[in-house]
Order: C-alpha cells, then sequence, then structure tokens
C-alpha cells in the first residue's frame, strides 16, 4: 500500500502519477493507493493552471474534458448557480442526457444514483437527500451518531449503491469504477468523505474524481451547515494509463513534468 498525504486535490493527483511514474516494472501500475486530502477545495492559481493544462491535453486528444468527469459525481456548477432547490431535477434533466450518451457512462453516473433511485417496487427514493436528512437528525442529539453515513451497496433503501449488484454484477467493461463513498462526522463537527474505486485510471479520471469528490463532501458540508475534514480516496488498483492513437508514455511524463513545474513556478 502506498500512502499519500497532501495539501489538495491538485498536488495529491501529482503524487500519485509521481509515485505510478516510478512503477516501471508493474506498467505503471499499483495497488492500494491511499490519497488524504488535507483541504479539498482549495485551488490556487498555479494549480488552476494545472487543471486547464490537463484539461487541453484530454480535449486535445478525443478525451472527457474534466468538467465533464467532475459532473458525473456531482454538478458544481449547478450547485453554485441554483443552490440545492431543485438540482436533482435540474441535473437529470439538463446534464446527464449528454453524459449519459458517452459510451463510458451507458450504465448511468454516479450523481444520478447519488440523486434518484428506483427501489424493488418502483417507488422514488433520494439517497443523497436523506443521507443528509440523517445528518441533520444527528447533530441535532447530544450525542450524534459519527460513523452512521455509508453511500455504499449495503442497502439500497437505505445507503446510496454506487455499484449496484443487480445492475452491475455481469458488466465486464464499463461499470462504475467508484464502488464505495462513505461519510464520517469527525470531531469539531467536521465532515470527511471518503470514496472507494476498484479501478482508477490516473489520466483521464483521476483528477476530475477528485475535484468531483471534493465538491460533493462541500456540498453535503455546506447543506448540513458543518465544516470540511479531508477528502480521502482509495484506488483498490491505479495506473497511468496508455491510450493507443491517443498518447503514449513519453506524453504521459511531459505532461506530469509540465504540471508539476507549473505548480512550483506558482508557488514560487
Amino acid at each position: 500500500m502506498n500512502a499519500i498525504e497532501a495539501t489538495t486535490c491538485v498536488d495529491a493527483w501529482l503524487q500519485g502519477c509521481d509515485y505510478l511514474l516510478s512503477r516501471t516494472k508493474d506498467d505503471r501500475r499499483a495497488y492500494n493507493v491511499v490519497l488524504e486530502i488535507a483541504q479539498p477545495l482549495a485551488l490556487p492559481a498555479g494549480e488552476r493552471a494545472v487543471v486547464t493544462l490537463v484539461d487541453k491535453f484530454l480535449a486535445s486528444r478525443g478525451a472527457q474534458p474534466i468538467n465533464s468527469v467532475v459532473n458525473t459525481i456531482f454538478p458544481a456548477s449547478l450547485y453554485q448557480r441554483h443552490g440545492s432547490v431543485g438540482l436533482a431535477e435540474r441535473y437529470i434533466a439538463e446534464v446527464y442526457p449528454s453524459l449519459k450518451r458517452h459510451r463510458d457512462w451507458k450504465w448511468g453516473t454516479y450523481a444520478q444514483r447519488l440523486f434518484q433511485r428506483l427501489d424493488s417496487h418502483g417507488t422514488d427514493i433520494k439517497p443523497l437527500e436523506t443521507l443528509i436528512a440523517k445528518l441533520r437528525s444527528q447533530l441535532a442529539l447530544t450525542g450524534s451518531q459519527r460513523a452512521v453515513y455509508e453511500l455504499g451497496i449495503v442497502d439500497p433503501f437505505l445507503d446510496i449503491p454506487i455499484y449496484d449488484p443487480e445492475h452491475d454484477r455481469n458488466r465486464p467493461l464499463g461499470g462504475p469504477c467508484l464502488t464505495h463513498l462513505s461519510v464520517k462526522l469527525a470531531a469539531e463537527h467536521r465532515i470527511m468523505l471518503t470514496g472507494f474505486y476498484r479501478s482508477h485510471y490516473y489520466i483521464q479520471r483521476a483528477l476530475g474524481n477528485l475535484l468531483g469528490l471534493a465538491h460533493l463532501q462541500h456540498f453535503i458540508a455546506t447543506e448540513t451547515g458543518l465544516a470540511m475534514g479531508p477528502l480521502v480516496c482509495h484506488s483498490s488498483m491505479a495506473q497511468l494509463e496508455l491510450e493507443t492513437g491517443k498518447w503514449g508514455k513519453r506524453d504521459v511524463a511531459e505532461l506530469i513534468a509540465r504540471a508539476r513545474t507549473m505548480r512550483q513556478s506558482a508557488a514560487a
């Protein structure tokens, strides 16, 4: 296992990339890479430039832009513009249809599963809304429970089924990589969020995933009146993937080197 402590999402992504670059014997692949990010929403100027750099790299090679990856987890721009009222409905109507047309998300998106699910009786349930209501009710008690806020696959009537065994178990490829989310109420009323990935592509997805998780964490914290604590991302398998005809080893190494130089220059 490799545990990485970072200040920001960009810092965590770069440290993770550096580690994977060193894994030459394992084809730049590693198991159980754990990132702990102290300030998930922090994005100084130099790090915004890194996000733009990676976004341009992906767009120029026909990959999904970072904002689309963020929106698969949480529609941050919709929330910033409209707040929580009608957020789920707007996402399902305005954002989700275009994302679902992409071959990687034929199964749906994480945000869609967080906002709206049907139980076995066809009843509409809203898992994320239910979780926030649970947090609010616990905060009203003298001894709040700290570890009963799982967003996973245990019970689709109580929790958020990111990985849905009923629909996902037979997918050989193209299913959800984020399989579980765990929310913790930490000391000093801070919200902690942990995401578990069964597989994690660091070039196409990881930076957007981290930013999306940070915005989801911010949403939960804001809607419950709590402060944000650390964000943890556990990648059961992480890799610096190569895409034939789009980018190779040299392209990946150059991208990471440019991103690190850009961040360091801005901090100097």
